[in-house]
C-alpha cells in the first residue's frame, strides 16, 4: 500500500478496523457523547455532519435521536460504503464550500469531528455552512489545537503534513464572526486527546497481524508513525484538542 492520508479511503478503512467501528477521530463514541451533551433530542430537526468520512458518527447521532442526519465528504469511496451501511442517513459528496448546491435542507445543527483541519479554505467553509444553518443553529467543532509552536514545528510523515490547519486560538473568533458565527465557548481537551491517543497505539498493536493482512507492511508502519508523532505532539504540549460550540448570527 502506498503512503496514505488520515482522510483517505483507505486511512479510514484502517482506522474503522482499529477503532472497532466506522470512525476516523478521536475519543469514537466518547467524544460524541460529550460533543452532543445537553444538546437537545428532537426528532424532526436537521443535523449535518461535515466530513462524514464512513458514516459512523452520523449514524450513531441518528440513533442516538438527536435528529435527522445529512452527511457530506469529498471522499466518494467512503460515501458508497457508508450509502450502503447506513441507509437512514442521507449522505452528499462534495466540497464542503458547495454545501448549499449538494443539499436542500437548513440545519438546526452544523457539527465536525476532526475534519476542519484539513480544510485548506476555513473560512469559506465556515461561510458556506452557515448559508446552509437555520437562524441561531449551532456550530460543534471538535478538532486539533495548536497550543503554541506546531506550526514551527509540525509532524511530518512520508514528506505529508499530517494536521496542516489545526485551530488556532488567537484567530478562531474572529473567522468565525467574519462568517456568521458567534463563539459561545471554547473547550480544552489535552488531556483527554492524550489519553485517547495512548489508547489508539495499544489497539494499532493488539491489531498489527489484521492491518498487515489488509494493507501490508507498509500500512502499518505508517499508522505508528502517524500516531504515535500525534501523541508525542501532545505529550510535547505542541498539539492538543478542542470544542468550539458557536451561534448563527448575521456575518460582521
Amino acid at each position: 500500500m502506498r503512503p496514505f492520508g488520515m482522510n483517505s479511503f483507505a486511512g479510514k478503512r484502517l482506522l474503522a478496523l482499529v477503532r472497532g467501528e466506522d470512525y476516523a477521530h478521536a475519543g469514537e463514541e466518547e467524544a460524541i457523547d460529550r460533543v452532543f451533551e445537553n444538546l437537545p433530542k428532537r426528532s424532526g430537526q436537521w443535523l449535518l455532519d461535515v466530513g462524514c468520512g464512513r458514516g459512523g458518527t452520523a449514524n450513531y447521532v441518528r440513533r442516538g435521536g438527536w435528529g435527522r442526519v445529512v452527511g457530506i465528504d469529498r471522499d466518494g469511496d467512503s460515501l458508497a460504503y457508508a450509502r450502503s451501511r447506513y441507509p437512514e442517513v442521507v449522505f452528499a459528496a462534495g466540497d464542503v464550500c458547495e454545501v448549499r448546491r449538494l443539499v436542500s435542507q437548513r440545519f438546526a445543527l452544523v457539527y465536525m469531528f476532526n475534519a476542519f483541519y484539513a480544510f485548506e479554505a476555513q473560512r469559506e467553509a465556515l461561510a458556506a455552512l452557515r448559508q446552509v444553518a437555520e437562524e441561531g443553529a449551532g456550530l460543534r467543532i471538535f478538532d486539533y489545537l495548536d497550543r503554541g509552536g506546531l506550526r514551527h514545528n509540525p509532524l511530518i510523515v512520508n514528506g505529508r503534513r499530517i494536521i496542516p490547519h489545526p485551530i488556532e486560538r488567537e484567530s478562531i473568533s474572529g473567522t468565525l464572526e467574519a462568517t456568521g458565527w458567534k463563539l459561545v465557548s471554547a473547550e480544552d481537551l489535552h488531556q483527554e486527546y492524550g489519553r485517547w491517543y495512548a489508547s489508539l497505539l495499544s489497539r494499532i498493536e493488539a491489531r498489527a497481524s489484521e492491518i498487515v493482512a489488509v494493507g501490508g507492511e507498509e500500512a502499518l508502519d505508517q499508522l505508528r508513525a502517524v500516531y504515535r508523532g500525534i501523541l508525542s505532539k501532545i505529550e510535547q504540549g505542541l498539539l492538543g484538542g478542542v470544542l468550539l460550540s458557536s451561534v448563527a448570527v448575521d456575518p460582521c
